[in-house]
């Protein structure tokens, strides 16, 4: 009789020993399963602590499973913070989940749109053709002669890549590398000869601006933008055309190099607003920004270096900046996603 009872009292031992080895060896989508099966049959407290364990060690996917029934179990047991914080979890891995009606209840939907969530980082292309448009601003004149110089703008292009940081819902942290054209045109007359110049340079330039934006209406959001720019000259190059309005005589010179005329760098502040439009993880934003240049682009050390535009042209360039007004198009693309938390 000993005997028998060592023998039942080990066999007791081995079935306890192997099941608590296959519970330890259950997977975090089997623990899940039972999870949910606990859930659906009121068990709340039970389910709760087995979905904590998947939820602190478990794959991305068992993880946000996890959550999604964490929060659904508070919910349950009335326990809003806890739900709160789930749901947080849950979007914080995949944060442009959108609930349905027809896999999340009504209550667990309302909480999840609820949760607040930004774009963290941005990357942007921004393009402007036929919209960016140059206006001289004279600061000193010079003349080769008795003339008037009339100074016109003419449209060109900008083009560049934006990189943004959302500091809150409201503000962001703006820069990127923008090229740039900008085109004027001088003309003037001397006796009977009628002198055309136009002028073209380019810039690579470097933006850092603060982007201040509104509540959304509907999927539309207004923006002002608020900033300072530096850029660097890639090329300069100018046209003369001197035509004679009596004897139809005329002679030119185009794409003459005039870096050696223009200052390397300009810089200044802009402004400006617009409208984006959210299409999920990109927006597209339509904006219109003011540049106030600072800087003179004329080389003033360099004025009468080119003697041959003095006698042929009779030409000496002007101190002057370079205001621009862009209008831009824009493809904002949402790198990743910031939870705002609750307290």
């Amino acid at each position: 009789m000993k005997k028998i009872v060592q023998i039942l009292g080990l066999s007791l031992a081995f079935l306890t020993l192997s099941t608590i080895e296959v519970i330890a060896q259950e997977t975090c989508t089997e623990k899940l399963y039972r999870a949910n099966n606990l859930y659906e049959k009121g068990k709340i407290n039970e389910a709760i602590e087995i979905a904590k364990t998947c939820a602190e060690g478990g794959s991305t996917s068992d993880k946000w499973q996890a959550y999604r029934l964490l929060a659904l179990s508070y919910l349950v047991n009335n326990q809003p913070r806890d739900a709160r914080k789930a749901a947080e979890k849950m979007l914080e891995i995949n944060p442009t989940y959108k609930p349905s009606s027809l896999k999340d209840p009504t209550d667990l939907i309302r909480l999840i749109k609820s949760v607040k969530i930004i774009p963290k980082f941005t990357m942007g292309m921004a393009a402007t053709v036929g919209g960016n448009i140059t206006y001289p601003d004279i600061t000193g004149t010079y003349n080769g002669a008795d003339y008037i110089k009339i100074y016109t703008s003419e449209r060109s292009w900008q083009l560049g890549v934006l990189l943004g940081y959302n500091m809150n819902e409201i503000i962001s942290i703006n820069s990127g590398l923008m090229s740039s054209s900008k085109i004027y045109n001088i003309s003037y007359k001397i006796a009977d000869w009628n002198i055309k110049v136009k002028e073209s340079l380019t810039y690579l330039g470097i933006p850092l601006f603060a982007r201040f934006v509104s509540k959304p209406l509907y999927k539309f959001r207004g923006f002002v933008d608020a900033g300072a720019y530096t850029g660097k000259l890639l090329s300069a190059t100018s046209d003369f055309l001197r035509s004679n309005s009596v004897s139809n005589e005329s002679f030119a010179t185009n794409n003459l190099n005039s870096e050696q005329r223009t200052n390397n760098w300009e810089y200044g502040l802009f402004y400006g607003g617009g409208v984006m439009y959210n299409l999920g993880q990109v927006n597209i934003a339509l904006d219109v920004r003011y540049y106030l240049s600072y800087a003179n682009i004329t080389n003033e050390d360099n004025r009468y270096e080119n003697e041959s535009l003095f006698y042929n042209y009779y030409f000496i360039d002007d101190n002057l900046r370079l205001d621009n007004l862009a209008v831009s198009l824009s493809l904002i693309y949402n790198v990743n996603y910031k939870v705002i938390k609750g307290k």
